[in-house]
């Protein structure tokens, strides 16, 4: 049986709220953390363009922790289905919930930004709802087609709300979302095995003769044989498709470059990162690794000056 009693993502303590909790002070508490990723991120986003984006990103946020937050898996899938339900009644210009309510004042507003369309936004709710009820991953392909549905689904919508709207912006930025779940993963392997998220396909773990239970009950005292090469194996499959991800945004038009600045400070800040896990050694199965606040703030900066692309 999985624990859930440790949400891996959780940025607040487990509570079962309901899909209409978005109370001022527990978003000011939760997002974004002072000094996280997205943070510096958000802080690079022209100050026009920062309160769609916020908005969705809240809402991205607020559904993103339900199969972490809430214990009861049937509870949380219930909870996701209410907004599949919802994102068809906002379709439809009939939204219930205040965030989806403030996505439709934003659409009346002059030069209103252009919003993802509301498929890429029920993908990732069928996503998260994989995720209620699926802690392990048979196959890597299975595990990287997730992280499209989600994460670069989540980087796609940004795009399109920071103003890169090309079918070549689009899939651009997909991919680096889909490099940036792969280090976030990486980054905090053994706190989410712990949790009982494992997130190595079975494959990839059988390759590397290493075992799960070895991930989800490290021994201190022994570290799995085959443990240096799976995590070469984990570094150098997300540091290649960010940098993928980084090259496809390069060949974009100056403006589209400019407008996606946010998600190159996300990447640049993962691949930092995943430099940390692959010095630490076995480090990352006991604790979760994280680059201090002035480093993310540094390298938020050197994007900026256009240092770092």
């Amino acid at each position: 049986m999985t624990d859930r009693s440790q949400p891996p993502s959780a940025l607040s303590p487990a509570t079962d709220t309901s899909p209409q909790d978005v109370r001022p002070e527990r978003l000011a508490h939760t997002f974004p953390r002072p000094g996280s990723s997205l943070y510096h991120a958000l802080k690079v986003v022209p100050a026009q363009q920062r309160a769609p984006l916020e908005t969705w990103l809240t809402w991205w946020h607020e559904t993103a922790l339900i199969p972490y937050e809430v214990r009861d898996p049937g509870v949380a899938e219930q909870k996701l289905t209410w907004w599949l339900s919802e994102l068809k009644r906002a379709e439809q210009g009939q939204a219930q919930h205040p965030l989806l309510q403030r996505v439709k004042a934003f659409t009346l507003l002059p030069n209103a930004p252009t919003w993802p369309e509301w498929p890429l936004w029920s993908q990732q709710i069928e996503g998260l709802i994989q995720l209620v009820h699926q802690t392990r991953w048979l196959d890597d392909g299975s595990l990287q087609r997730h992280a499209r549905q989600t994460t670069g689904a989540a980087a796609e919508s940004a795009a399109v709300l920071l103003g890169a709207t090309s079918d070549a912006a689009r899939s651009a930025a997909n991919l680096l979302g889909v490099g940036l779940r792969q280090a976030h993963q990486l980054g905090r392997l053994g706190q989410d095995a712990r949790a009982g998220w494992v997130n190595v396909a079975i494959d990839v773990l059988q390759t590397h003769d290493v075992k799960a239970h070895q991930l989800t009950r490290p021994d201190a005292q022994q570290v799995p044989a085959g443990w240096s090469t799976l995590l070469g194996h984990l570094h150098a499959q997300a540091h290649t498709t960010l940098d993928q991800g980084l090259s496809a945004i390069r060949a974009l038009s100056r403006a589209e470059q400019r407008a996606l600045k946010p998600l190159l400070v996300l990447a640049h800040i993962q691949l930092a990162q995943m430099a940390a896990v692959a010095q630490s050694g076995d480090l990352v199965l006991h604790q979760r690794i994280v680059l201090t606040p002035l480093m993310k703030s540094w390298i938020s900066q050197k994007v900026r000056w256009g240092l770092l692309k």
